[in-house]
């Protein structure tokens, strides 16, 4: 058996600490391994750690909650499929796409660290009975991928396809949708022209297996022109977009046009999680073709920032020039400076990307990506009593909109690099931290509104575990993780287990006592009640950072393998801990 390994070699001095609650064999595979086979045919796994548990000696707390975690969301998952899906598949209730799938997202990565076989059939059932359905229901889907979307969201209904590899990379449907997605984005569809590879620029924001999309419906253009939502702007044209803009055919025929010019026709970082596709492919097959593209995105980005004053532009015209749609300005794109989440989307886009390059290439320097934007800030930060803050967004009035830095990015930035600089970046952050809230106190409300952040009291503590899900929560639960490894928290991988258990808990309780109908379940209901919930067994076992939500591919330093089953993960009754 082939195992997809994603991973890098450069921690050589951390160490994994293995307890065997009873008898078990346990084999570590510290290697990156491509161009896997189409076949299921057994393939020599070659330089593997073999560790033998001869012993029986009381294990620590830890590995306890371990695997009462593990055995708890075994039994928990069966009970959340029968209440959400039908016989076959289909889900209850309505939605967008990328919700629905997100309801099984981590299934394929349980199983890959030792979850029940089960979880990984059901996850393939689900993922192709959703994928079936929503391409009848509102037709989101076309030949199995997304019709046309942004890659935001692309990218959250992407995951639990991206770890199917990571579960078991030798399933030929699964090889052969990784090349025809990929492809989408190489021409290999005529009907799908999204990338422009003299340009190197995506054609638009919204695109998919229909091609890149230009028109758009004036819905659409008044909610994402919306202040509530601030996803867009048409700053410089229009400096002040009056409010009653639809009220006339005239001016809603206007205002339509500008936005399908200057937003629609135009490449944005939010699209740059399409790295992941294609370095998917890439792990799958090992083709040439991927690594390639993946590098010369990248590479087009950077060159970008370099041409802009070391500052990421939000735009990029049909030639590849910055602000060719907006008089030469570099801000006010989809999903770019003057967004309401721009800093989280942006950063973590930066994040995927650069991340993908170094695992193609081998090369760190791709990691400037992202270090270089994480420096830009910095430079802009101001220290407000004794709290270090940076702008979240760049407008007509500057730099503005002053919040804490975000950690999840710095995180991953030091995991990739293991350079002692960007710990010092770490470092510096935490000093700088005192009080929350988050930088986004309300982020996840039905209606979100224009938010200004404010201190609130509450002390900043990174030590903190909190009992949150898989879903977003990446900045909150890096704090107390490298508060470990350095040495500041040492009771953190019990307390990060123990957390997630009591959310696991808390959703099969609501699950429990939920007595609606089910047909009176809507789309939004459905994923949050999921009560997999990885992040702390990822962190624990695996010594990886929360995966970018967004697209993002699995990054750990260790995976195991069961010898005696064949199968990924860690055998039963076994618990591992990576430890600095």
């Amino acid at each position: 058996m082939t195992t997809k390994v994603r991973t890098n070699q450069t921690w050589r001095k951390q160490k994994t600490v293995i307890t065997a609650l009873a008898f078990a064999v346990l084999i570590l595979l510290p290697f990156m391994a491509k161009g896997v086979p189409e076949s299921s045919k057994t393939v020599e796994m070659t330089d593997l750690v073999v560790i033998k548990a001869g012993a029986l000696t009381a294990p620590p707390p830890w590995a306890v909650m371990q695997r009462l975690l593990i055995r708890t969301m075994e039994e928990a998952a069966p009970v959340y499929l029968k209440r959400f899906t039908r016989a076959g598949g289909t889900v209850y209730g309505q939605g967008m796409v990328d919700d629905v799938y997100e309801m099984f997202f981590n299934w394929p990565l349980f199983y890959a660290m030792g979850g029940d076989e089960k979880l990984l059939h059901w996850a393939l059932q689900e993922w192709n009975a959703i994928t079936r359905q929503f391409t009848h229901q509102d037709a989101q889907i076309d030949e199995e991928f997304f019709a046309n979307s942004d890659w935001f969201h692309i990218s959250e209904g992407s995951m639990a396809f991206y770890d199917f590899g990571v579960a078991d990379p030798t399933i030929p449907e699964n090889v052969m949708r990784s090349r025809r997605f990929a492809g989408l984005y190489l021409n290999e569809d005529k009907n799908a022209p999204n990338y422009d590879s003299k340009h190197r620029i995506i054609r638009s924001p919204f695109n998919g297996r229909q091609g890149p999309r230009f028109t758009a419906e004036v819905q659409d253009v008044k909610y994402r022109l919306d202040p509530q939502y601030g996803w867009s702007t048409l700053f410089p044209v229009v400096k002040d977009l009056e409010p009653s803009w639809s009220d006339t055919d005239q001016r809603r025929k206007q205002i339509q046009e500008l936005f399908e010019k200057m937003v629609m026709s135009s490449d944005v970082p939010v699209n740059l999680p399409v790295t992941g596709l294609l370095t998917n492919a890439y792990l799958y097959n090992g083709e040439e073709k991927y690594k390639q593209w993946v590098l010369d995105y990248v590479e087009a980005w950077m060159e970008r920032i370099r041409q802009n004053r070391g500052i990421i532009p939000d735009n990029i015209g049909p030639t590849g020039t910055i602000g060719q749609n907006r008089q030469g300005q570099w801000w006010g794109g989809f999903f770019g400076w003057t967004s309401r989440y721009s800093v989280y989307m942006i950063y973590g886009a930066l994040t995927v990307a650069a991340e993908c390059a170094q695992l193609v290439s081998g090369d760190s320097r791709y990691l400037d990506l992202l270090r270089s934007q994480v420096d830009m800030l910095m430079k802009e930060s101001v220290t407000r009593d004794g709290q270090l803050l940076v702008p979240y967004k760049y407008g007509s009035n500057g730099w503005e909109d002053y919040r804490p830095m975000m950690i999840r990015d710095l995180a991953h930035l030091w995991h990739a690099s293991m350079d002692a600089k960007d710990w010092e970046r770490i470092e510096k952050v935490r000093t700088g931290s005192k009080t929350g809230p988050p930088p986004y106190t309300d982020a996840l409300l039905a209606n979100p509104r224009p938010e200004i952040w404010k201190p609130d009291g509450s002390k900043a503590d990174w030590n903190r575990v909190l009992s949150v899900g898989d879903r977003d929560d990446d900045n909150r639960t890096e704090f107390p993780r490298l508060q470990y490894y350095a040495g500041r928290n040492p009771d953190w991988p019990e307390r990060i287990l123990r957390a997630d258990y009591v959310e696991v808990c808390r959703r099969m309780e609501f699950m429990r006592n939920d007595r609606r109908d089910i047909y009176s379940i809507v789309g939004d209901d459905l994923y949050p009640n999921n009560p997999v919930i990885t992040k702390g067994l990822q962190q624990v076992t695996l010594g990886a950072p929360q995966t970018i939500y967004n697209g993002g591919l699995l990054r750990a330093r260790v995976r195991y393998f069961d010898r005696d089953r064949q199968r990924p993960g860690l055998p039963p009754d076994v618990a591992a801990l990576w430890k600095n």
